[in-house]
């Protein structure tokens, strides 16, 4: 009976090291980098302004890559507004940093904004030479701790960093294939995740613009909503094509 105790026993234990190390369960930090370090690039408005201290940047893996190449298009030729798509991505994301136990807590410090647990977000203000010129630029940095990436994120997938900003969007990802730099979750071990701007390329900015410099740091542009055409041009142009029409008329009979 002893025996049979034991063995009980240390099966239990033994399962329940086994669940402990299970290669399914990944938890890790996240560090993000987006102060210019290094020349990096920063993020900032499509008039290459700053961006309000304040503002949320969104931290995360966006589970339909199809739905999300969909809302940059119509975005980016101006059938969809920035309402409806910011509604889009919303839907389709999964945020890192949301106060919950399984997708970490946000890590950041500021003597100018109160930060938040849940919500990453533009923290901090430093002096960045760009283009040859010294200015103040709105930047954000820390990390997000103790991220379970097995909780609706998954294991290797894409890592995306994005902000909505005054009716303007920006989104990028690394993921070049080359492996040392990439944004992904992790697959076998417990080994954090680096998200540094400064190891983006032009072609990983999904939507917005890279702005590159000879010297200092370079930009990321959001990209702005098209805007709908105004009742006074609609006017304007309806008159313009009805005057055409006329012309073309009085041509034919000539």
């Amino acid at each position: 009976m002893k025996n049979t105790i034991k063995n009980h026993l240390t099966t239990a234990v033994a399962a329940l090291a086994l669940g402990c190390l299970s290669p399914n369960v990944f938890a890790g930090t996240i560090t993000i980098i987006g102060n210019g370090a290094g020349s990096g690039p920063i993020f900032v408005t499509d008039g290459l302004g700053n961006i309000d201290l304040g503002t949320r940047l969104r931290i995360g893996t966006f589970t339909d890559v199809s739905s999300l190449n969909a809302v940059i298009s119509a975005f980016q030729a101006g059938t969809s507004d920035y309402n409806t798509a910011l509604t889009s991505l919303n839907s389709n994301f999964v945020d890192l940093g949301t106060n919950v136990a399984n997708y970490g807590n946000t890590s950041q410090s500021s003597s100018l904004v109160t930060v938040s647990s849940s919500q990453f977000q533009f923290q901090n203000t430093v002096a960045l030479t760009i283009n040859g010129v010294t200015g103040n630029w709105n930047v954000f940095n820390g990390s997000i701790q103790n991220v379970n990436y097995t909780s609706g994120i998954g294991t290797g997938k894409n890592l995306y960093a994005w902000v909505a900003f005054n009716n303007q969007i920006g989104i990028v990802r690394n993921a070049d294939g080359t492996g040392t730099a990439d944004w992904k979750t992790p697959t076998s071990d417990l080994s954090g995740v680096t998200m540094n701007l400064s190891s983006l390329s032009s072609t990983e900015v999904l939507l917005g613009n890279y702005v590159n410099y000879a010297t200092g740091s370079d930009l990321i542009s959001l990209q702005a909503a098209v805007p709908e055409p105004s009742s006074a041009a609609l006017v304007v142009l309806g008159s313009s094509l009805i005057l055409a029409t006329r012309q073309r008329k009085q041509f034919r009979k000539l």
